[in-house]
Order: structure tokens, then sequence, then C-alpha cells
């Protein structure tokens, strides 16, 4: 966990499938305990979620958990996910480089 002002921030790994498709994830807080989190399909690697009310509690108020998702990129694949990715990839008809 790290902390800016009266918020806590954690980096959570998702999947690639979990962030192209969205899904409800468990996100630890700092209590122990956990909460659930719903990403949207097509979320992005860095992209910031707030989840209200779980931070630094102060007299005054109590600040936010400040998740911030990163898409992890297995490091080997089976034949099958191999397959599975090159068919995806031959789906696929966006250029993300084509602003460059």
């Amino acid at each position: 966990f790290g902390r800016k002002g009266d918020n806590l921030t954690v980096t959570v790994p998702v999947t690639f499938a979990e962030a192209a498709l969205g899904a409800d994830i468990d996100v630890p807080t700092l209590e122990g305990s956990r909460v659930t989190l719903r990403i949207k399909p097509g979320t992005q690697t860095g992209s910031r979620h707030r989840v209200r009310g779980k931070g630094i509690e102060t007299k005054k108020h109590t600040g936010d958990l400040i998740v911030t998702v990163v898409v992890q990129v297995p490091d080997e694949l089976t034949e099958e996910q191999r397959v599975a990715i090159e068919q995806l990839g031959a789906a696929t008809t966006v250029d993300p480089r084509s602003s460059l």
C-alpha cells in the first residue's frame, strides 16, 4: 500500500481477459478485508479506480482507496493459449500505433 494524503493506493494485477471483458475483482484493504471492484470491459493498464471510504480515517473524514489496474501478460503459454491469442491477433482490426 502507498499513501497520498488521506487516500491509500494499491496496484492490482488483472488478466487480459478480465481487462478486455470486464470483471469483478477482489482488492485487498489495509484492514485486511477485501472489497469487490467492478472493472468495465476495455479497461486499460494503468487505469485508476476509486473505492470510497477505504482510506485513512481522520476526525473530519475518511479517505479513499485508489486502485491502479495493471494487465499482466503471461510469461509462458500452452499451445492452446498460443493458438487462441493468434486467432485474436488475426481478428483484430484496430492498429494501436495508427496515431504515431
